[in-house]
């Protein structure tokens, strides 16, 4: 996992050109996020900040949804999850400092998964690793305090997994604090 966000990241900063983007004020920003997704946000913002993508790396099921009904068994503790998401924005009102923003990608999961095995003797409970994968979306608002480097965030969103337990549906609801860091 660490490996593929390493190589999906360098692959992101080298494939841009800071001459396209430089009549936006900010490039990149970075900040953290709290809820479902909670963990790391890094942002890349394209053609005058009104198109952006969205690296988030954190906890999948750790604020809610932690104790859940899975694919014949259950998930009771948080995992790691990886998500991109290519995000349009558009400004509030005509307004600089205030945006909605709204888009898609895809998210990886690795997770613990508890189920009931009769296949073994005596019968027990089993914990597997599962490494699930699906698309993502989400909808949401930013406000950026003025003449700061500082931004708000709340926005809400799905994910559909697709393997290993297609249709399996999870909200997404979140908030957090991004640093708009280089110009």
């Amino acid at each position: 996992m660490k490996k593929l966000l390493f190589a999906f990241t360098t692959i992101l900063i080298l494939s841009t050109s800071s001459e396209t983007f430089a009549q936006y004020d900010y490039n990149w920003a970075a900040g953290f996020r709290v809820g479902e997704p909670l963990g790391f946000n890094l942002r890349k913002y394209f053609q005058n900040g009104d198109k952006a993508f969205d690296i988030n790396v954190g906890t999948y099921g750790f604020i809610y949804n932690r104790k859940r009904s899975y694919n014949g068994g259950e998930y009771r503790t948080s995992g790691l999850m990886i998500q991109g998401i290519y995000l349009w924005q558009h400004e509030v009102f005509r307004r600089d400092w205030a945006h909605v923003y709204y888009g898609g990608g895809l998210q990886i999961n690795n997770r613990n998964h508890y189920f009931f095995s009769r296949n073994v003797t005596p019968p027990q409970e089993i914990r597997s690793k599962k490494i699930a994968l699906g698309p993502t979306g989400t909808a949401g608002f930013e406000l950026k305090l003025p003449n700061q480097p500082l931004a708000f965030f709340l926005d809400a969103g799905l994910y559909l997994e697709a393997l290993p337990s297609p249709f399996f549906i999870n909200p997404q609801v979140s908030g957090g604090l991004r640093l708009n860091i280089i110009k």
